[in-house]
C-alpha cells in the first residue's frame, strides 16, 4: 500500500474525507444552534471543506426575494424594512417563516447544501415536520445532559455578549435572559430528540476550535 492509499485509509477511518471522496445522501445538512453556539461560523467552515453551498435561513427570511414569494400566500403576515447597511427591521409571523423554509426545501431538498438554521426559527410551527425526513441534522449549543445546562448557558451568554461587542453594538445583548435560553434549549432538545448533538466544549470545559467541530460533523455524516 503506497503513501497516498495509507493517507486515504487513515482519513476514511477518521471521517475526514472531502466531498468528492465521500458519498452520503443527497439531502441538505442542517445545522441548528442557539445564539452564541458558533453555528454560523461552523456552517461556513463546513461549506468550505465540503465544497458545497450554504443557505442562511435567517438571511433568506429577511430577503426581498422570499418576501415577494410568500407575501401573497394565505395566513402570511410580513412587514420588513431594509436599510442600506443591509439590516432588516420589522415583523413576520410563523406562517411566513414556514413558507420561506418550505420554498427553500422545494429548491434544495434533494441537494447537498448546508442549511444554517437559528434556534428560534427551528422551533416554528411546522418546521420540525419539514425536517423530519432529513438524515443529517446536527445540533450545536445544547448539552447532551441537562445537568450541564447551567454551564452551557453561562458560556453562551458570554459568547453572545462578545459577539455584540465585536459588532460595535454591545447593547444588543442588554436584555439577554438566561431563562429564555434555557427554554430554547429545552425545546430544541424535545423537538429534535434523537438527532446528533455536537458538543461545542471538550472534556475540560474548553471551547472546541471550529475545525474540530467541522471534522466531527463530517465524521458523523451518513
Amino acid at each position: 500500500m503506497n503513501l497516498h492509499e495509507n493517507i486515504h485509509r487513515i482519513k476514511q477511518m477518521m471521517g475526514l474525507l472531502v466531498e468528492e471522496e465521500k458519498t452520503y445522501e443527497s439531502k441538505p445538512i442542517i445545522l441548528i444552534g442557539t445564539a452564541g453556539s458558533g453555528k454560523s461560523t461552523t456552517a461556513k467552515e463546513l461549506s468550505i471543506k465540503l465544497g458545497i453551498d450554504i443557505i442562511d435561513i435567517d438571511e433568506k427570511l429577511g430577503s426581498e426575494e422570499y418576501e415577494n414569494k410568500c407575501k401573497g400566500e394565505s395566513g402570511v403576515e410580513v412587514n420588513i424594512t431594509r436599510t442600506p447597511d443591509g439590516k432588516n427591521y420589522g415583523s413576520s409571523n410563523d406562517e411566513y417563516k414556514l413558507c420561506v423554509i418550505r420554498k427553500l426545501f422545494e429548491n434544495y431538498s434533494n441537494q447537498k447544501v448546508i442549511f444554517d438554521v437559528g434556534g428560534d426559527t427551528s422551533l416554528q410551527n411546522g418546521v420540525v415536520n419539514l425536517f423530519e425526513n432529513i438524515p443529517n441534522i446536527f445540533i450545536l449549543g445544547v448539552s447532551e445532559n441537562p445537568k450541564d445546562d447551567e454551564f452551557y448557558i453561562n458560556k453562551l451568554v458570554q459568547s453572545r455578549q462578545k459577539r455584540a461587542t465585536d459588532m460595535g453594538e454591545p447593547e444588543l445583548e442588554n436584555d439577554t435572559n438566561k431563562n429564555d435560553i434555557q427554554q430554547s434549549i429545552n425545546k430544541i432538545r424535545e423537538y429534535y430528540r434523537g438527532k446528533q448533538i455536537i458538543s461545542i466544549f471538550d472534556d475540560n470545559g474548553q471551547r472546541k476550535p471550529t475545525n474540530s467541530l467541522v471534522d466531527e460533523i463530517i465524521f458523523k455524516l451518513t
